[in-house]
């Protein structure tokens, strides 16, 4: 049983303040696109998002927030995921990357499982993708310590403390981030 969150919580400042899960490309939001791929390699999804809730919740999943007002990065999207699920694991994918693999929570399970890890994530072509990741809700703790009590954020700096990724052959644009205006084009 594996829960899945979408970080849809960012400011969107690469977007000028637009939020990029409600931009549209292909005819629809990106989040609807991220749904529909992400939706049938989990058993419950979350959206994370803070702002925009309404536009959020028409989709019919529960949607939360970050626990500060402050907006401390996708680190506080995935600790809150981990306080809401009810499965030792938790998947996660980004609001903004449409296109990746319809097996890669499988795949980042797998390799977890046969690892023994507690956490991995997606690298392809000698780059991480951290945001497509599996994190298993024993690093609970850990994550809110490292986010909250040492006040730090970097997404890679916790995850290389935690686990180790998984490379991914697949070619681009494959886990590409939609993150500004010309990407959507």
């Amino acid at each position: 049983m594996i829960s899945g969150i979408i970080l849809a919580g960012g400011a969107g400042t690469r977007m000028k303040g637009r939020d990029k899960g409600l931009e549209v490309w292909h005819g629809k939001a990106l989040i609807d696109h991220v749904i529909e791929g992400f939706l049938p390699q989990v058993t419950t999804l979350h959206i994370n998002a803070n702002r925009n809730h309404s536009c959020y919740q028409r989709r019919g999943y529960p949607v939360i927030e970050d626990r500060t007002k402050q907006l401390l990065g996708p680190l506080a999207g995935i600790a809150v995921g981990l306080e809401v699920i009810q499965s030792p694991w938790l998947a996660v994918a980004p609001c903004d990357s449409p296109i990746f693999p319809h097996n890669y929570v499988q795949r980042l399970y797998h390799f977890a499982q046969e690892k023994q890890l507690s956490l991995t994530w997606v690298s392809q072509n000698g780059r991480d993708h951290p945001l497509f990741c599996l994190i298993n809700g024993k690093l609970r703790e850990a994550l809110n310590d490292f986010l909250y009590s040492q006040e730090r954020r970097r997404v890679l700096d916790f995850f290389n403390d935690h686990g180790t990724a998984l490379m991914f052959s697949e070619k681009l644009p494959s886990f590409a981030n939609f993150n500004d205006e010309s990407s959507l084009k």
